[in-house]
């Protein structure tokens, strides 16, 4: 069994090579798709490509982000491996906490296609502002950024099927054919905030995306930080805190986009014109430990 993993990067000089030296413990090929960095990522990722076989430099592009990037990638390559191979949608700013592969065998004994991740993310908090400008920047990223919490679940793993592309315009997170999902979940550390920054930088970036005129000055990505006697703190022994109100609070919110979900899919079969072929994509979520 192997496991190959699509990684879409875009300026995330500050964690990549975190990112993927930790992918590189379990997987057998990492290709990569770089949406034209321009903040040292690309010269980061051409440096471990040349280093390690494992990580393949698939594609190159200026074009605007899409998630379908990583259908492409899949389209690339999955001819090359067979149907007990597994995919892995990693993100550039994540880690997860441990290898995949004993969850994946099981998860290919009970005849499962998918498997989901759960997010411990992880917050520039109050306590980092007071103490920031003290940090040993020569520590990583996973090293200075110490609290989280558990508070979603999404689906990071599917199976491969040499025969079967995946269609660029099927917006869902994960191929059709992969519904059958695995009940367990590994803890994947999602680092989405680590410094104030890269966090200006990253808001700056999701309002030049949008048609409506945002002022990143007036709104800072500091101004509104979660409080750390809120979160619990990462003592890197491998234990993570997930409390009973936590997961009910996950699952009733994974409830209600369900249902939102399912409220916009009927509506669209009323309001969608004669003779269109529009793709739905839905929300699969599942029991997890």
């Amino acid at each position: 069994m192997k496991i190959n993993a699509i990684c879409v990067v875009k300026n995330e000089a500050d964690i990549i090579e975190e990112t993927l030296l930790n992918a590189m413990k379990f997987c057998h090929r990492i290709y990569l798709f770089d949406n034209h960095s321009d903040d040292g990522t690309w010269e980061i990722v051409q440096n471990m490509a040349v280093r390690f076989k494992q990580i393949v430099i698939a594609v190159r592009s200026d074009e605007a982000y899409r998630p379908q990037l990583r259908n492409r990638i899949y389209n690339m390559y999955h001819h090359l491996y067979d149907e007990n191979d597994w995919w892995y949608i990693v993100n550039a700013n994540e880690l997860l906490h441990t290898s995949p592969r004993p969850l994946l065998e099981k998860a290919l004994r009970a005849d499962k296609n998918r498997m989901d991740v759960w997010l411990a993310n992880f917050y520039f908090t109050d306590e980092d502002q007071r103490h920031h400008g003290l940090e040993d920047t020569r520590q990583t990223v996973t090293e200075r950024r110490r609290f989280y919490r558990i508070n979603w679940r999404e689906a990071r793993f599917f199976k491969n099927d040499p025969c079967q592309k995946w269609p660029e315009n099927i917006t869902a997170c994960m191929p059709l054919w992969a519904d059958k999902s695995y009940r367990k979940a590994p803890v994947c550390r999602h680092y989405a905030e680590r410094s104030p920054e890269q966090m200006n930088t990253r808001n700056a970036g999701r309002a030049n995306q949008t048609t409506r005129s945002v002022n990143t000055e007036s709104c800072k990505a500091t101004d509104n930080l979660k409080q750390a006697s809120k979160l619990h703190r990462y003592n890197k022994d491998g234990n993570f805190t997930f409390t009973t109100r936590e997961k009910l609070h996950f699952y009733l919110k994974a409830s209600l986009l369900r249902g939102q979900g399912k409220i916009k899919s009927l509506a669209s079969l009323f309001s969608r014109p004669e003779g269109s072929n529009k793709v739905e994509s839905a929300v699969h979520l599942t029991k997890g430990h």
